[in-house]
C-alpha cells in the first residue's frame, strides 16, 4: 500500500505543474481543484539543471547554513513557472540572473517540488535560464540514537566538542543519497538530471572545505575565515555533490599522473597514509577492469566522525574515520577497510559515470560498487577469499533479510518502492550476489567483455537495466531476459533438495534437484516460481556444468566408473540459494579433507556440526565429528577454513556461554597449541579464546608470549584467556599492556579484557580511569571490544564496584541532556546501562520525557533499558 506521505508528494507536484502550465498564483484555489494531470508530471520532469553554484557560510551554533544557489536550467516544457526540491529550507529570496524578483511559494516542508517559483514571463523548452536563490537550512540532521556508531540521516550534520566529549573534532558533513541534498540546497533531485557543479565554502579557519571536483582557489579574509573554491565539470546527479568541513590535511599519492588525495585528522596523518596505501593501486585495478581509465581530474577522499560505512561521490568518497588505524592495526583488518576504500573508488565507475537513471535502477550503482569492491579484494587476497568473506557474507545478508520478511525486487516497478528501499540491502548486497552469478552463467570471459561494452557505451550517461541487459546479450550472443527477470524483476531464492544414487550395474550416477520453494499466492510483489541457469556439479575430480530448467525437479545422469565419494552441487556456491543435500557422515568427513572448494568445505562443516549437536548422534560419531574438525584446523586448507573449523568445534565442546571451566580432551588440547605456534593471527586469536575456556593455568606461558605479539586479535584473545587462569602473574602483564602506547587505546582494550576475566581489585583504577577519560581518541563503536569506558564500565561490574561510576556518568547523562548532543547523550546512557545500578533506572524515565514525541528515539531508550534490566537480572542471579 502506498503510504500517505508519498500519496502527498505526487499531489504537490500535480499542483505546482498545473500551476506552472496556467501561470496561477492562487495556491489556496489550485489545491481544490480536480484536473487531470499533465504528460510531464508522469515523467517526473520539471527542469533540467544545467550548472548549480553554491556560496555557503555555517553557524555552527545555531547548525545552519545560509547560502546562496545560482541555477542555471531550461524547463522541460514551455511553461510560466518552475518547481524545486527545498526541503525544510528557509527561503530568503529568489530572483534572475539579472537581479529581477520572481515570486514563489514554498511552504517549508520536506514535498517534491515544494519550492514553485512563478517566472517574468512564458518561457519556452529548452529556453534558458539563471535562478538565483537565497536561503537558509533549517533541518538538522541529527545522530540516530538507535545506531550511535553511525547513521547517514539527510543534509548536514554539525559536530563540535562538547563538556562530556572534548575531544569531539569540530566538523560538518553532508548525506545526499537518495533525495537528501534537498534539505542542504535547492536543486532538482531526479537522478536523471546530471549538471556540473561549482561550489564555495567559506569556513573560519583553520578548518577547511571540501567539495567535489577540484580546488581551484583558497581566498583568505581579514574576518578570520577562508573560502574555498571547487569546481566539477562533469555533469553529475544531484545526490552525488556532497561538502565536508573540518580541520583536515591531505596524504597525497597519485596514479599515472592524476592527483589522489586522503583528507585526514593532521594528528592521524601518519595512520591515513598507512592505511590508504593501496589507493593508486585500486585506481589501476578498476581502469584495467572496465577498460575505461579513470575518468576525472583528480579523486579524494575524506574521513568523517560518525558516519557508518561510506558513500561514494562525484570526484571523491566520505567515508567513516573508523576506517583509520595505524599500521599495525590495519593490517589485521585490512580485508574489511580495502572493502570500503575500494567500493567508493568503483563508484566513480558505477554511480557516477553511469549513473542510475531513477531509483527503481539503482542496484546499477550500489550493487555493482560493492561487487567490485569484492573483486579488488579476489585480486589482491585470491578467489578464496573472495568466495568466503565477500560472497558468503552477503549471501548470509540476504537471507537474514528474507528470514526477516524483507521481500522487494532489485528493479521494482513501482518508483515510489524503490525509492524507500534505495538504501536497504536488495540493490546492494543481492545486486552483488546477482552479479556473481551472472558471472558464473556467462563466464568469465564474456562476463568482463559485457562489462566493458557496457562502460563504453554508457559513459558519461544515465542507465537503466535495460541497457545493462543489451550489453549482455551483445557480449554473450543469447537473450538474457529470462536471467533478468528472475533474479531482478522478482523475488526469492531457489531451495534446492539434491539427492543422488548410483546405479553400480549400469554405471550410472543420477541426481535429482528438486526445488521446494513456495511462493506466497497473496503477495503484492512477483515470485519466481522455478529457477533456470546453468549449475557445475562436482563428481569426484571433474566438474560437469548443467543446465537447470525451471520446473519441480531437474534429473541429470552421468556415466561413472565407480560410485563416486564425492558429490558436490553449485561449485563454490555461485548460486542465490537454500542446499538441502543430505549426506552421510562419512561423505561429509570426506568432503571436508579432499575437497578444493572452500565454500563446499565450510558447508560440510556445518553441517558435520549439526550431527555433532544431535542427541540421536552416538558418542563414537559425535568423536568422529570432533576428530575431523581438528585435523581440519591443523591442516593446509585456506585460513578461513581452518577458522571455521575452530569456531564450530569450540560451539560444539566449549560454547561461549559457558562461564565455568571447560574440560577439553587432550587431542583438542594438542590441537589449539600447535594452532597457536603456527598460525596466522586470526587462527591464532580463535585457538587462544578456544584454549582460554579451560581456564587452565599450564598455558600461563602461551598466553604471555602470544601477549608480546604485534597483532592486536592476538594479544586481546591471550589477554582474556591469560585472566581466566587467575594466575598470580596475570595483574603485571596486564598492567604492562596499559603502559604500552596505540592508536587509539587497543592496548588498555586487551588489559581491561584481561582484568575482567581476572577480577583482581587492584585492577578498579585502571577501569575507573578508562571509564573517566575524556582525553585520549578513542573508537565510538558502541561495543565493550572497540571503547575502552565501556570496557571499563565492564570491568566495574566484574570487580563489583561498578556503583563507584555512576556519580560521575549521571553528571554527564545531565550535562549532555543540557548540550543535547544525541550521541553524548546515549552513550552515556549506555554505560549507564552497563554498570547496572538502580539509579540508573532514572535515565530511563528522563529519556523517556525528553523523547516522548519520538518513536525513533524511543526505541533506542526501550532498548537500552531492556539492557539495563538484563544486567541487573544477572547481577541478582
Amino acid at each position: 500500500m502506498i503510504s500517505k506521505s508519498i500519496v502527498d508528494r505526487h499531489f504537490v507536484r500535480w499542483l505546482f505543474t498545473l500551476a506552472s502550465l496556467v501561470g496561477c498564483t492562487n495556491f489556496s484555489a489550485l489545491a481544490q481543484a480536480r484536473a487531470t494531470p499533465s504528460a510531464t508530471l508522469g515523467q517526473g520532469a520539471r527542469v533540467d539543471v544545467q550548472h548549480l553554484s553554491l556560496d555557503l557560510r555555517f553557524d555552527e551554533r545555531e547548525r545552519r547554513a545560509h547560502g546562496v544557489a545560482t541555477l542555471r536550467l531550461v524547463p522541460t516544457e514551455p511553461t510560466r513557472g518552475i518547481a524545486l526540491d527545498a526541503a525544510q529550507l528557509a527561503i530568503e529570496s529568489v530572483t534572475r540572473g539579472d537581479g529581477e524578483k520572481l515570486d514563489f511559494h514554498h511552504n517549508g516542508s520536506d514535498p517534491e517540488g515544494g519550492l514553485f517559483i512563478r517566472l517574468d514571463r512564458p518561457y519556452g523548452r529548452h529556453e534558458e535560464l539563471t535562478i538565483v536563490i537565497r536561503y537558509s537550512t533549517r533541518w538538522v540532521n541529527e545522530a540516530d540514537p538507535n545506531n550511535i556508531w553511525g547513521s547517514e540521516g539527510k543534509g548536514l550534520r554539525f559536530f563540535r566538542p562538547s563538556s562530556t566529549e572534548p575531544v569531539k573534532r569540530r566538523q560538518i558533513w553532508s548525506h545526499g543519497f537518495p533525495t537528501a541534498n534537498r534539505y542542504l540546497f535547492p536543486g532538482h533531485d531526479d537522478p536523471a538530471d546530471l549538471r556540473t557543479t561549482e561550489i564555495k565554502l567559506t569556513v573560519p579557519s583553520p578548518l577547511m572545505g571540501i567539495a567535489n571536483g577540484t580546488l581551484m582557489e583558497t581566498q583568505v579574509q581579514d574576518d578570520g575565515t577562508r573560502t574555498f573554491r571547487w569546481r566539477m565539470d562533469q555533469p553529475h546527479a544531484n545526490h552525488q555533490t556532497a561538502i565536508v568541513i573540518g580541520e583536515y590535511k591531505s596524504i597525497e599519492s597519485e596514479w599515472e599522473g592524476i592527483p589522489l588525495h586522503s583528507y585526514g585528522y593532521p594528528d592521524e596523518l601518519e595512520a591515513v597514509a598507512a592505511t590508504t596505501v593501496r589507493l593508486p593501486d585500486m585506481l589501476r585495478f578498476f581502469s584495467q577492469k572496465t577498460g575505461l581509465r579513470y575518468p576525472f581530474a583528480s579523486y579524494k577522499q575524506v574521513f568523517v566522525q560518525d558516519y557508518p560505512w561510506g558513500a561514494g561521490n562525484a570526484s571523491g568518497s566520505t567515508l567513516t574515520e573508523n576506517m583509520i588505524d595505524d599500521a599495525r592495526i590495519h593490517e589485521d583488518y585490512r580485508w574489511l577497510w580495502d572493502g570500503l576504500e575500494a567500493e567508493g573508488v568503483a563508484h566513480q565507475w558505477f554511480g557516477v559515470t553511469t549513473s542510475a537513471r531513477d531509483l527503481r535502477h539503482v542496484w546499477l550503482t550500489r550493487g555493482f560498487a560493492h561487487y567490485f569492491d569484492g573483486l579488488y579484494n579476489e585480486n589482491k587476497n585470491g578467489r578464496r577469499e573472495f568466495l568466503l568473506w565477500h560472497r558468503a557474507g552477503d549471501l548470509a545478508t540476504h537471507l537474514a533479510d528474507w528470514s526477516a520478511g524483507v521481500r522487494e525486487p532489485i528493479v521494482p516497478s513501482d518508483l515510489a518502492k524503490a525509492t524507500e528501499a534505495a538504501n536497504g540491502n536488495g540493490p546492494y548486497v543481492r545486486g552483488a550476489l546477482v552479479l556473481h552469478a551472472l558471472r558464473t552463467q556467462l563466464g568469465d570471459e564474456v562476463f568482463w567483455a559485457a562489462i566493458r561494452r557496457y562502460v563504453a557505451t554508457q559513459a558519461g550517461r544515465t542507465v537503466t537495466t535495460e541497457d545493462f541487459r543489451k550489453s549482455v546479450e551483445e557480449a554473450a550472443g543469447e537473450p538474457m531476459g529470462w536471467f533478468f527477470e528472475q533474479w531482478l524483476e522478482k523475488v526469492g531464492h531457489p531451495i534446492f533438495q539434491v539427492s543422488k544414487s548410483y546405479d553400480a550395474v549400469n554405471k550410472t550416477l543420477k541426481i535429482s534437484v528438486v526445488q521446494t520453494q513456495t511462493p506466497e499466492p497473496k503477495s503484492p510483489v512477483p515470485y519466481a516460481e522455478f529457477f533456470r541457469g546453468k549449475v557445475d556439479l562436482k563428481i569426484d575430480d571433474r566438474i560437469e556444468r548443467v543446465t537447470l530448467e525451471p520446473k519441480a525437479e531437474n534429473i541429470f545422469t552421468f556415466s561413472v566408473a565407480s560410485e563416486p565419494r564425492l558429490v558436490h552441487f553449485d561449485v563454490e556456491g555461485a548460486w542465490i540459494k537454500e542446499l538441502l543435500f543430505e549426506k552421510s557422515l562419512d561423505e561429509l568427513l570426506y568432503q571436508l579433507k579432499h575437497d578444493d572448494d572452500v565454500v563446499a568445505q565450510v558447508w560440510a562443516i556445518t553441517e558435520l556440526v549439526k550431527i555433532g549437536k544431535q542427541d540421536a548422534t552416538s558418542i563414537a560419531d559425535k568423536e568422529r565429528v570432533f576428530a575431523g574438525l581438528r585435523a581440519a584446523i591443523l591442516s593446509d586448507s585456506f585460513w578461513r577454513v581452518r577458522l571455521a573449523a575452530t569456531n564450530q568445534l569450540q560451539s560444539l565442546l566449549a560454547p561461549a556461554s559457558r562461564t565455568e571451566a571447560v574440560a577439553l580432551d587432550s587431542a583438542t588440547r594438542e590441537v589449539l597449541v600447535a594452532a597457536i605456534n603456527q598460525q596466522k593471527a586470526w587462527n591464532r586469536s580463535a585457538a587462544i579464546g578456544f584454549l582460554g575456556m579451560t581456564r587452565d593455568p599450564q598455558y600461563v606461558d602461551l598466553y604471555l608470549e602470544a601477549m608480546r605479539e604485534p597483532s592486536h586479535p592476538v594479544v586481546y584473545a591471550a589477554a582474556i584467556a591469560l585472566g581466566k587462569t587467575k594466575s598470580p602473574r596475570a595483574f603485571e602483564a596486564l598492567n604492562r599492556l596499559t603502559t604500552i602506547p596505540s592508536w587509539k587505546g587497543e592496548s588498555l582494550l586487551c588489559a581491561l579484557a584481561g582484568f575482567k576475566e581476572l577480577r583482581d581489585p587492584r585492577a578498579f583504577a585502571f577501569a575507573l580511569n578508562a571509564v573517566e577519560d575524556q582525553a585520549r581518541s578513542r573508537w565510538t563503536l558502541a561495543t565493550s571490544r572497540w571503547d575502552y569506558r565501556l570496557a571499563g564500565a565492564e570491568t566495574l561490574v566484574a570487580l563489583g564496584r561498578g556503583a563507584e561510576a555512576v556519580p560521575l556518568v549521571l553528571a554527564r547523562f545531565e550535562r549532555s541532556l543540557l548540550e543535547g548532543d544525541l550521541n553524548d547523550i546515549f552513550a552515556n546512557a549506555q554505560l549507564l546501562a552497563t554498570l547496572a545500578d538502580p539509579r540508573g533506572q532514572a535515565v530511563f524515565v528522563r529519556l523517556k520525557e525528553k523523547f516522548q514525541g519520538d518513536a525513533n528515539a524511543m526505541n533506542a531508550v526501550v532498548a537500552l533499558e531492556q539492557q539495563f534490566e538484563s544486567a541487573r537480572a544477572k547481577l541478582g542471579s
